[in-house]
C-alpha cells in the first residue's frame, strides 16, 4: 500500500509539473480541460483529465500541447503530446507512462511501461499504441499493444485579453 501511495504521489507530481510548464511558456490563448472516462488496456476502467493549450485556434479548430493522466482499477497513466481539436473531430499523439498494479489487463503486474499512442474522435475517443516494460517483474508481457475507448468531454477557457497588454514607457 505504501508503494502505491508513493507511485501516486510521483505521478501527481509529474502531471502538475507538466501542466504548469506549458502555461509558463505561454502555450496559448485558448485552453480546455478534457474530463474523460475510458476502458484502456492495461489499466482497465479509469477516469482522468487532460489540459489542452492552443494559441492558433479558429472556428475550424487548432492544435497545441496536451498533458494529462488517469487512474483505474489496473493501474495509472500520465501522458504528454500534441492534439488537434475541431468541431468535427480531432486527433492526438502522446507519449505515455503506465504503472500497473496487481491486476492489469494483458500486462505485467506492478510494472512500469513507456510507450506512445495515437487517438482520434470528437467526444468519443478511440486510441491505439505500443508500450515497453521498463521496470518491474519479468514476465512474458515485456511489450504490449495498448488500446482504449471512452468519452472525453471538453470544457473551454479563454485567457483574458488584459493579460496580453504590454506597458509602454
Amino acid at each position: 500500500m505504501k508503494e502505491r501511495l508513493r507511485i501516486l504521489a510521483r505521478a501527481a507530481a509529474i502531471v502538475v509539473i507538466t501542466c504548469l510548464l506549458p502555461a509558463t511558456l505561454r502555450a496559448g490563448d485558448l485552453q480546455a480541460v478534457l474530463v474523460d472516462a475510458n476502458y484502456v488496456k492495461p489499466v482497465r476502467w479509469n477516469a482522468g483529465g487532460s489540459l489542452f493549450f492552443s494559441n492558433h485556434f479558429s472556428n475550424e479548430g487548432g492544435g497545441g500541447p496536451i498533458v494529462g493522466g488517469s487512474v483505474g482499477r489496473g493501474g495509472m497513466q500520465v501522458w504528454g503530446g500534441f492534439a488537434v481539436l475541431s468541431n468535427v473531430g480531432g486527433g492526438d499523439f502522446r507519449a505515455v507512462v503506465t504503472r500497473t498494479w496487481d491486476n492489469p489487463r494483458g500486462a505485467s503486474a506492478n510494472s512500469t511501461y513507456l510507450g506512445g499512442e495515437i487517438g482520434f474522435g470528437t467526444i468519443g475517443r478511440l486510441s491505439v499504441g505500443y508500450a515497453k516494460r521498463i521496470s518491474g517483474p519479468s514476465t512474458s508481457h515485456d511489450h504490449v499493444v495498448t488500446w482504449g475507448i471512452g468519452l472525453e468531454i471538453p470544457v473551454w477557457f479563454r485567457e483574458s485579453p488584459a493579460k496580453h497588454v504590454v506597458s509602454q514607457r
